[in-house]
């Protein structure tokens, strides 16, 4: 077997972070929906309970912006509604609209996510998480120097 470099290791974990992506993106158009406004209501029904704008766009890891024009256009057409909340917080929800919308969405979608997920053998899902976490520890030590480095340097 030829030894897995770098170099071949980070263009198949591209090539796989793309593919994922690109499903995902499949998801949104075939169901008529903006990618942003997908990963809304993904978020909405995982998380199964109110969260804010903020909440949101670290759960999704997407920029206030591109949560705004999803939450917007979501918002506009009655799926999803604010609700004040303590101080001047706002909090997202489905409205009655957006429960059927997310019921032929996202549910499927988690419900082919939990599929695969069970696929794999408890070992597996346990190995997968303990590597990906592992790697993430790594690459997180290996930055410090970078990002402690000034930009004058």
């Amino acid at each position: 077997m030829e030894e897995l470099t770098f170099h071949r290791f980070n263009e198949e974990a591209c090539r796989m972070h793309k593919e994922e992506d690109g499903l995902y993106r499949r998801f949104a158009r075939h169901f008529g929906l903006s990618d942003s406004a997908l990963w809304i209501l993904y978020a909405l029904e995982a998380t199964k309970e109110p969260v804010t704008q903020t909440e949101l766009c670290g759960y999704l890891s997407l920029s206030k912006q591109t949560v705004n024009s999803g939450l917007k256009q979501l918002e506009q057409e009655g799926y999803i509604r604010l609700t004040s909340g303590p101080g001047r917080k706002k909090y997202l929800q489905l409205t009655s609209q957006g429960e059927p919308l997310t019921a032929r969405t996202v549910r499927p979608i988690l419900a082919a996510e939990e599929r695969a997920f069970l696929g794999m053998t408890e070992e597996e899902r346990a190995s997968l998480l303990a590597l990906e976490r592992k790697y993430l520890e790594l690459l997180f030590r290996e930055s410090e120097p970078i990002l402690n480095l000034s930009q004058e340097e």
